[in-house]
């Protein structure tokens, strides 16, 4: 699905967890799948060295790349949490430097959560959260001066009768805003998420991931990840999730468009031509333009409530279910060398074995 829609530009570490394949060695078996299913990059589990490691050397057998080029022309990123309040644990640490000695891309990313992992308030939240990610920052420069790195945030609210993390809430919305402008003072790009706490793919998850993603667009966030398809706090994804945040970042793709301002756009021929009290629908200048005109949704129905009984009376999400088959049934897989295959296939192999004798 990731592979289908245009709007994604990169794909998460593990769209979803093979939890029937070890747990020490099957990083690499979603590392070769994101790079066999689809032609995007991706982020890499930078859980210690090993696993770091071995993104970047199949990434560099993808692009037929040495390890030293790859230093020159980043492909893959990672994102290395801090264990809040103030730690960064041995594994994270591994990653972050293997990342930085090898010219990978990392986005620090602080895990504030108000009340919980931070203090309950937005400007000591914010506080912290700026701390936790320079410290990482300046790791990755102490590692390799110049090694590419983003400004990282994910400051949200836990529900403080349960203590349950809370996501698009005013709150954290701010956050995302406020974290722009600190990524921006030091001249680093900004990571940020539009997340939802719902467990459903419905209004509440719709109207959350809205008001972050807001949040993300006005601090001018270069990578927004969790993008689509997050629910439940991240604990979960959706199928039908997932349309309806495509849906949504195509929408704010198309506002972000600049308007365009000129002769042929002002219509002032059109203003002229047409008389007082009447419609431009027949006019040139509309039937020129009609088709390309607007922003087309995928998923919105503007059908009169009686048409759209009569078509079935499908919901979004109902809706949402007939794009993502119908996305799976049109896909096609990127075509790859098979040398290049089949030297991923044989990295894994000698991986797994090292690693069943104990190698990291």
């Amino acid at each position: 699905l990731a592979q289908h829609f245009n709007c994604i530009h990169m794909l998460g570490n593990q769209v979803c967890a093979p939890v029937e394949l070890p747990a020490n060695s099957r990083h690499l078996d979603t590392y070769f799948t994101n790079l066999t299913l689809t032609d995007k990059s991706f982020h890499v589990s930078a859980i210690g060295r090993g696993r770091a490691l071995d993104g970047i050397e199949m990434m560099a057998i993808s692009r037929g790349l040495t390890l030293d080029q790859m230093r020159d022309d980043p492909g893959i990123t990672t994102i290395i949490s801090v264990n809040s309040p103030r730690r960064f644990d041995e594994m994270m640490a591994e990653g972050l430097m293997t990342m930085a000695e090898f010219g990978q891309s990392v986005a620090v990313t602080p895990f504030t959560l108000m009340g919980a992992m931070s203090p309950v308030t937005l400007a000591g939240a914010l506080a912290q959260q700026n701390a936790e990610a320079l410290f990482g920052v300046v790791l990755t420069q102490l590692v390799r001066p110049g090694a590419p790195v983003m400004y990282g945030a994910f400051t949200s609210n836990v529900d403080m009768k349960s203590g349950a993390p809370a996501f698009g809430t005013p709150e954290n919305t701010k956050a995302n805003i406020a974290s722009g402008q600190l990524a921006r003072r030091y001249g680093l790009p900004y990571r940020t998420t539009p997340g939802s706490a719902s467990n459903a793919a419905d209004a509440q998850g719709a109207y959350e991931t809205l008001m972050a993603l807001w949040g993300a667009v006005l601090g001018h966030g270069n990578l927004v990840y969790h993008a689509a398809g997050w629910q439940e706090g991240g604990l979960t994804a959706s199928f039908e999730k997932l349309i309806i945040d495509v849906e949504m970042i195509q929408h704010m793709m198309e506002f972000l468009r600049p308007i365009e301002v000129n002769e042929a756009e002002l219509a002032v021929e059109a203003l002229g031509a047409v008389p007082t009290g009447g419609h431009f629908f027949g006019e040139p200048h509309t039937l020129e333009r009609y088709a390309t005109a607007f922003y087309q949704p995928m998923l919105s129905n503007w059908q009169n409530y009686e048409a759209w009984q009569e078509a079935g009376g499908l919901d979004a999400t109902a809706r949402a279910t007939r794009l993502w088959k119908k996305a799976l049934e049109d896909y096609v897989e990127p075509v790859m060398d098979i040398a290049v295959r089949e030297a991923l296939e044989a990295y894994m192999a000698r991986r797994k074995e090292a690693i069943g004798q104990g190698e990291p």
